[in-house]
């Protein structure tokens, strides 16, 4: 995808695509779904199982940095920074498009704080070296807390969209998105929907908006299989004879 593309809006029926790959080509939807079961729906890290059940959700959506052997220490981390930054977060009801520059100021000074954590250690010889949470964790365990305002992302998404995997980067990122979600909402009211409908519409009833956003970055940029406005026209056409 050029720069062209990069900057276009979204079409809806390129995030209907997307979303529809994304649940054929993983499981992630059902690890989430256990996640959301395990917490009833209402994360509150300040409770070991809640970490728990974030920790395993990590590990089930790829990130190897939370060795399983040091589950402990992690949660440990993870407990130490929601306890300082968990009330300074904008309210858990608080959708991407609400967000005030005043709240995203604050999000990205907790995603940079707590990428720092440690998330496992790493033994070299006889010396055990600390392997922090990182770009991916930290926006993870963000929007696990905050899943109406806050985006997961992975490398293919940040290298894709130009990123650098900085607080000032995942602002920049929110930014972005927030402008897709603004002419998405326009699209949905030119044909009688409404933006908070459309994890229904498309099957995804236990998504945030947010959360569909997230699957058309992960396969456009991760997977690198979205296809434009203009194929689908084509392949529309097919259907006449």
């Amino acid at each position: 995808m050029d720069e062209k593309q990069r900057q276009r809006p979204l079409r809806l029926s390129e995030l209907a695509f997307a979303c529809r790959v994304f649940g054929a080509l993983t499981d992630y939807g059902d690890s989430y779904r256990r996640f959301l079961c395990a917490t009833k729906g209402s994360p509150d890290l300040r409770l070991a199982a809640h970490r728990k059940a974030l920790l395993r959700w990590l590990n089930a959506w790829g990130c190897r940095q939370f060795a399983v052997a040091h589950h402990k220490d992690a949660s440990k981390e993870i407990l130490s920074w929601y306890g300082e930054y968990s009330d300074k977060l904008c309210p858990k009801d608080r959708r991407l498009l609400e967000l005030s520059e005043p709240e995203l100021a604050v999000v990205g000074t907790a995603y940079e704080a707590l990428s720092r954590r440690t998330a496992s250690y790493k033994k070299r010889g006889e010396e055990a070296f600390p392997v922090s949470i990182g770009p991916a964790g930290a926006a993870k365990i963000l929007f696990t807390i905050r899943p109406r305002a806050l985006l997961p992302w992975d490398a293919g998404i940040r290298e894709g969209l130009g990123h650098s995997g900085s607080g000032a980067s995942y602002v920049c990122y929110l930014r972005g998105a927030k402008m897709l979600l603004e002419n998405l909402a326009v699209q949905c009211q030119r044909h009688g929907l409404e933006l908070s409908s459309l994890p229904q519409k498309l099957g995804k009833p236990d998504s945030s908006v947010a959360m569909l956003l997230n699957e058309y970055y992960w396969i456009t940029w991760t997977k690198r299989c979205a296809p434009d406005s203009d194929t689908f026209q084509r392949w529309a056409k097919w259907d006449h004879p």
